[in-house]
């Protein structure tokens, strides 16, 4: 009897947390120009990425809250998996749209280890219809490398700046 009261007490309060936050789900693809730089040599290499990732946004009060982006993505013959989640706030420009100001931590996932990146983003939503929008933006991401390596924020500097990134998204 003490695990079904827990389980739904818990339940009550689940539903109660998420029927105060607002949900914004955009899958899209996030094409990129991104200088590599050696520090030790002074080297820039440009390379260009296409790769589609999945957001999902909450806002928890008055525009304010947080993101998290899934983004697999394919770089020199290996598959890479970066996670992302940071700060987002939220406003109306218009009646139909919306501008998202983020900024946060990513961690890549590789075969050659954990790297870490900061980035920052200005997207705008557009809505089509009362819970469907086009969502444009760009930003900057800023890589420092993978964890462990001697290398870390020296020689394995990056920085991405994507071309404007389109997706599709859903308010619930």
């Amino acid at each position: 009897m003490k695990r079904v009261s827990l389980i739904l007490i818990f339940l009550a309060v689940t539903a109660a947390v998420c029927s105060a936050v607002d949900f914004d789900f955009v899958v899209g693809q996030k094409t990129s120009a991104s200088l590599e730089f050696d520090n030790s040599a002074g080297d820039m290499k440009p390379k260009f990425l296409f790769n589609v990732d999945a957001e999902l946004d909450m806002d928890f009060s008055k525009g304010h809250g947080m993101l998290v982006v899934v983004n697999p993505y394919s770089t020199g013959g290996s598959v890479e998996f970066a996670f992302s989640t940071g700060y987002a706030y939220q406003d109306s420009i218009s009646s139909n749209v919306d501008i998202i100001a983020s900024v946060g931590p990513s961690f890549i996932f590789s075969s050659s280890g954990v790297g870490f990146a900061v980035f920052a983003n200005v997207d705008f939503d557009i809505y089509v219809t009362q819970s469907m929008f086009i969502r444009v933006g760009t930003g900057i991401e800023i890589g420092f490398g993978d964890f462990g390596s001697q290398e870390f924020g020296k020689r394995d500097l990056t920085i991405n700046i994507p071309l404007p990134a389109l997706g599709l998204g859903w308010t619930f």
